[in-house]
């Protein structure tokens, strides 16, 4: 009886092992595995990842970046493109209000702080930039999120100052531009590197 059993077992087991390894094979082939989120799709994944979901679609899905083909690099590229021109309407701005006489000597010390951290800002955006055409996508991050922290450091400094509110936006929204950056970069395939 157990030689009976054995050998039943055994051809079983003959018989299972392939059936098992095709089916197993089956599931893991590339081919069946979902397609990477891609355009409209990948946007709303995107922007459902940052702080302010309004503003990060409101921002790419007018641009290049909701392209049905769109991927995780471009939507970066896009919310990195968008980072720069701010932060240099920033400082465009902050030189324009130094320039006015009207700001005390205190006020002027303070643009000139906020000035100096625009600069880092826009340094490290242009990192970025370079990061991303090489690849170094945790380099592009250290940088992104150097230049957020640049721009609240700026924030900081000028809160409650008369200049304030003609800054906040435009900080405001290089911060948010950067944080989509950031998460996009967790969406990456590998189409992003090709």
């Amino acid at each position: 009886m157990v030689r009976f059993q054995s050998i039943s077992l055994t051809l079983l087991c003959q018989i299972l092992s392939p059936l098992l390894l095709l089916i197993f094979m089956i599931i893991i082939h590339p081919s069946y595995a979902d397609e990477p989120l891609r355009g409209k799709d990948l946007v709303n994944e995107v922007c459902n990842h940052t702080s302010d979901y309004k503003f990060c679609v409101d921002t790419l899905f007018p641009s290049a970046a909701s392209a049905p083909s769109a991927t995780a690099g471009e939507i970066a590229n896009t919310a990195l493109r968008f980072a720069q021109v701010k932060a240099t309407d920033a400082r465009v701005l902050i030189a324009s209000l130094l320039l006015k006489n009207s700001s005390s000597s205190t006020d002027r010390r303070l643009l000139q702080r906020c000035q100096l951290d625009n600069n880092k800002t826009i340094r490290e955006l242009s990192s970025a930039n370079d990061d991303l055409n090489s690849d170094s996508i945790d380099s592009m991050v250290d940088d992104l999120n150097n230049a957020a922290n640049a721009t609240r450091s700026c924030q900081d400094i000028i809160r409650e100052t008369p200049f304030s509110s003609a800054l906040d936006n435009k900080n405001i929204d290089v911060i948010k531009l950067c944080e989509i950056g950031v998460v996009s970069t967790k969406f990456f395939t590998i189409d992003d590197f090709t």
